[in-house]
């Protein structure tokens, strides 16, 4: 397949989740406590290409010549006589550039951010060695010019690979979207003076029993229903110590540890939750999230303040989603003319060249 086609097409697809994501997330400016989702994108695996046969040409053997440099938890190699290997999914991925991190297991990662910059230690993919996964404990780890690693001043393996006579080098595939992301920043508040209106100030959900079971929300936009239980707007009840907040009087209140005081007495709590990894949070519908079957993090509970009569506004920036949306519409006219000058031109191939 023509490269260009491949690499064009697939940029046509990336764009198009892209736009889709931007265009749900306009489309909940005004939901409360919606919070935009962005394509997490990365590029196929980088091959390396060798020579199979035909001439020699003038090579310069030389060192990997590996430069380590650290910022926080982070290392970040390069070499400009050599790759590095990484394993991913698709297979293994050459680059003269990566930036890692040390798991928690003791290997060495791929650096992977979750939306905010936390980083995530149980994601990233696997940095390789000449013996396979490359494993540090937790040792103090150094990498010399010829790109030899050495925990507390042994040496454990070589983590670059030297360039050969019969190298041409590395060739991409294009790009993907491999996931969608929720940034989880808090947009504005607003006071309403609403006494069913809940937000939260600090990082936490309130939990909302559905069909589906306890779901989670930022959406403190609540109402009571026939029985007087506070509800969400969809109906669903919000989660107290025992079950359904009922409200059983016009005098109440709720204050900032999140208890319902009636009639100056305390009757109930609504149920906060907090979460030490943030990306165990799967979206379901608009503003409900759920807690995945298999977290990476833990549930803790919730330590930041409660504030009745405000509620909190979708975190999209109108503005900025447009300009990108606008962005992504002219790449993605692009890409479409790249495709169709490599048709034209496969197409003259065929019909003009073919006759000579």
């Amino acid at each position: 397949m023509v490269k260009g086609l491949y690499v064009a097409s697939t940029a046509l697809v990336t764009n198009t989740h892209r736009i889709d994501a931007i265009s749900n997330n306009l489309a909940n400016v005004n939901s409360s406590g919606f919070k935009k989702d962005r394509v997490e994108v990365e590029s196929f695996n980088d091959r390396l290409f060798t020579r199979i046969n035909g001439s020699d040409y003038p090579y310069n053997a030389m060192a990997p010549n590996v430069t380590m440099t650290q910022s926080d938890n982070a290392y970040n190699l390069k070499t400009d006589g050599g790759y590095f290997r990484v394993q991913t999914d698709e297979g293994i991925h050459y680059d003269n550039e990566v930036v890692l991190i040390k798991d928690i297991d003791g290997y060495l990662r791929t650096k992977y951010e979750n939306i905010g910059g936390t980083i995530d230690y149980l994601k990233g993919n696997e940095v390789l060695g000449s013996n396979g996964p490359i494993y540090v404990g937790d040792g103090d780890f150094a990498v010399d010019a010829q790109g030899n690693l050495s925990v507390d001043g042994s040496y454990v393996d070589n983590i670059a690979v030297s360039t050969m006579p019969t190298v041409i080098g590395t060739m991409g595939a294009g790009i993907k979207a491999y996931k969608i992301a929720t940034d989880f920043e808090a947009g504005q508040l607003e006071v309403t003076n609403s006494k069913y209106d809940v937000a939260l100030q600090g990082d936490g959900f309130f939990n909302i029993d559905t069909p589906q079971g306890t779901m989670y929300t930022r959406n403190g936009a609540f109402t009571i229903n026939q029985y007087n239980e506070l509800v969400t707007m969809d109906g669903y009840n919000v989660i107290g110590l025992d079950g359904p907040i009922v409200i059983t009087s016009e005098d109440f209140s709720i204050n900032e540890f999140g208890e319902v005081i009636q009639d100056n007495e305390i009757t109930d709590k609504l149920t906060l939750s907090n979460f030490t990894n943030i990306a165990d949070l799967k979206k379901v519908g608009g503003t409900f999230f759920k807690f995945v079957d298999n977290p990476t993090g833990e549930m803790v509970d919730f330590e930041g303040e409660v504030k009745q009569g405000i509620i909190e506004h979708s975190n999209v920036d109108a503005i900025a989603e447009m300009i990108n949306l606008i962005e992504l519409n002219r790449n993605y006219e692009s890409n479409q003319k790249v495709v169709t000058t490599i048709d034209e031109l496969l197409g003259k191939a065929v019909n003009d060249l073919g006759r000579v």
